[in-house]
């Protein structure tokens, strides 16, 4: 019989295997090669961009959830509102001081108390008179009583979210249009009561020289830690807002379409 030799360097590579096998067996491990620099700021470069993009799109999904709530909000005034006629010949509530015609408030969003009593007997709740872009008034500028110390002209009144176009509020007292409506089947002049705003979202400016503000207000406290914005900001300018009508029903209106002013000072509020 022939006796075979195995060549030298088959059987080192031999050996060289069995080694590694035995070390594999053993738990050992070969070094793995390590992120470099600049694979580590592209990955950071990605996530810079990918936050970018979801960023707006979160904001933008707050905000329409927020425009959500507060029309649930107008819609429940609105049935308080409608409730309260139901049960005083259909008539509107006043926001003139008892007896008289004086309009009881200073600002568009400003309510005779009287008539905020009344509403909040079908209202659910005091969160409801206040859109959520402006619930900080009620949370820490005390609006719900900061006015309602006096029984003398203008006071008492309560600061409200929205601006209630009623007979004898701010608004209804200063649109010529509105001086008829006294009942909720009283349209405003030359239209009908799917056209006729009753209640709306609080957008305010003041025009300067070669400017308009909406945001950073004075406070109606004077508290300058608690500026006054209008509720639904794009940007730097208005979005738009929730109208109620006189029929019930509740629709967004874009800022450019807003074209009732209102006046208080060097504020003007419009919807």
């Amino acid at each position: 019989m022939m006796d075979f030799k195995m060549p030298g360097d088959y059987r080192c590579s031999r050996l060289l295997m069995n080694r590694i096998m035995t070390a594999n067996s053993q738990g050992l491990k070969s070094p793995r090669r390590a992120f470099t620099l600049i694979e580590l700021l592209v990955v950071i470069a990605i996530i810079a961009i990918l936050a970018a993009m979801l960023l707006p799109a979160l904001a933008m999904a707050k905000q329409k959830g927020k425009i959500a709530l507060c029309k649930s909000n107008e819609h429940q005034l609105m049935l308080a509102t409608l409730m309260y006629a139901a049960d005083n010949q259909d008539k509107l509530p006043d926001c003139a001081s008892p007896g008289t015609t004086t309009t009881l408030g200073v600002w568009a969003w400003d309510v005779s108390a009287y008539v905020v009593t009344n509403l909040y007997q079908n209202a659910p709740n005091q969160n409801a008179f206040y859109c959520p872009n402006e619930l900080y008034q009620y949370n820490n500028g005390g609006a719900w009583t900061a006015f309602t110390g006096s029984s003398t002209a203008p006071q008492p009144y309560i600061v409200t979210g929205y601006i209630f176009v009623f007979p004898h509020s701010v608004a209804g007292s200063q649109l010529a249009d509105y001086t008829n409506v006294r009942k909720t089947t009283t349209p405003k002049l030359n239209s009908d009561v799917t056209s006729t705003e009753m209640l709306a979202d609080f957008t305010v400016y003041r025009a300067g020289i070669g400017s308009v503000v909406y945001t950073g207000l004075l406070n109606p406290n004077g508290d300058p830690l608690l500026p006054v914005n209008t509720a639904h900001m794009q940007g730097s300018r208005p979005g738009g807002g929730n109208i109620g009508f006189q029929d019930g029903h509740i629709e967004w209106r874009k800022f450019a379409g807003m074209t009732n002013i209102v006046s208080a000072g060097t504020l003007r509020f419009t919807f």
